[in-house]
């Protein structure tokens, strides 16, 4: 980021400007304390760096309109970068919180960490240009990734794409000289969404199970996540509970993940004889449609008596994911249970089954008062919802930009 540093006490009118959106020069002064002098010379200071910008005129009365002045959002943005398994999701946010622009770029066969660092290049200096900014424009930048990350930026661990101990946030930082900030699991935001807004915002405690491409929990205690010594708390898909079953990418086998999520239920339909799946299951299959798509075909039709072979395929997916679902429950003793991820989206029966299944399987179901929801807040885009959060945290704190005395 090659951004001059500007004094103290600019950057002090840049947060009031920030916070309140357009505002007449005047009225600065008040909203800080300050002489009028001292932060009209602030302002003349932002504006020939390009920080402040003018955008039009305030107030019909007799007197003189006062021009507004308002963050300048092509001085720089903030980058949001999701590493799923088989795609890039990148976004950028102005630098007065604005969406700017969001792309998808699917993964090569090769996703080893540095190339997909190439691509993440070529994907976001390609999304820059469009709005014609640079990466020195970059202010601050988001990483979210399906798997462990510690406090440093490292991913520990990313089954799907086979990473292990890769200094992700190292690297970004010197490529784009910038604030990094990497992330794990989806399940860490979407639970803090939805004890935020969603389906726990009254509850005092609140766990997340996500069953999707993985699979995996959080929990929330009045409002702060628990993400454990190593930032792996909830990591529950990767406990073996089918010993010598499927291969994990992880490198063990039986995983909860590799038995239950949307790719195991997907791999364990495509052993059954072509004759014991039912037709409309077996076309999306052959024309290769999204896995979110042929599970929930599956389990549209996971009754039918004439497909037994099948049938008993998918009443035992759904027991693991209830057990995945007892253990969080059995573990955190929460107020409130959101099951959230794909598997359970516009799935009936996959949540009717699930939730019966935890009242065998919960000790003291009754006593619980447990409350079982879907989640409400749709935090697919992680992308620009990690740009949001830098964005954020830059405002807040600067580091890099503000000089000291």
């Amino acid at each position: 980021m090659n951004f001059a540093t500007i004094r103290p006490m600019d950057w002090q009118v840049l947060q009031v400007v920030h916070r309140l959106g357009p505002l007449p020069q005047h009225k600065l002064a008040d909203h800080l304390g300050r002489q009028r002098s001292t932060v009209n010379g602030a302002t003349q200071r932002l504006m020939a760096s390009g920080w402040l910008q003018k955008v039009g005129q305030s107030g019909q009365g007799r007197g003189r309109p006062a021009i507004l002045l308002a963050v300048n959002r092509a001085i720089g943005c903030f980058a949001g970068i999701d590493i799923a398994a088989d795609e890039l999701h990148l976004a950028l946010v102005a630098a007065d919180g604005h969406p700017m622009g969001r792309a998808t770029v699917v993964l090569g066969e090769d996703r080893t960490l540095d190339m997909v660092l190439e691509q993440i290049d070529l994907a976001l200096r390609g999304l820059l240009s469009q709005i014609d900014l640079g990466l020195k424009n970059i202010l601050g930048l988001w990483a979210g990734i399906n798997g462990a990350v510690d406090r440093l930026g490292n991913v520990v661990t990313c089954a799907s794409l086979g990473w292990h101990n890769e200094p992700l946030g190292k690297l970004l930082t010197e490529k784009y000289e910038t604030n990094v900030l990497v992330q794990g699991a989806a399940t860490a935001m979407n639970a803090a969404a939805e004890s935020l807004m969603g389906a726990g915002r009254d509850a005092s405690s609140l766990a997340y199970y996500r069953a999707g491409q993985g699979i995996s929990a959080r929990f929330v205690q009045q409002g702060r996540p628990l993400a454990g010594a190593t930032q792996r708390a909830g990591e529950l898909g990767h406990v073996v509970v089918e010993p010598g079953g499927r291969k994990c990418p992880c490198g063990n086998r039986g995983c909860l993940e590799s038995v239950a999520s949307g790719p195991g239920i997907v791999a364990g339909v495509k052993e059954l004889d072509r004759n014991d799946i039912p037709k409309r299951v077996l076309k999306a299959i052959d024309e290769k449609l999204p896995t979110q798509e042929i599970v929930h075909a599956c389990f549209d039709h996971y009754k039918e008596i004439d497909t037994k072979p099948f049938s008993t395929l998918l009443y035992r997916k759904m027991n693991f994911i209830a057990l995945g679902a007892a253990m969080v429950v059995a573990a955190y003793d929460p107020e409130v249970l959101v099951l959230g991820g794909y598997l359970f989206e516009n799935n009936h029966a996959l949540r009717d089954g699930v939730h019966r299944r935890l009242r065998e399987m919960v000790l003291d179901w009754d006593l619980r008062n447990l409350k079982v929801v879907e989640g409400e807040v749709i935090t697919q885009d992680r992308a620009v919802g990690g740009a949001a959060e830098v964005c954020q945290r830059f405002w807040a704190n600067p580091r890099g930009v503000v000089a000291h005395d």
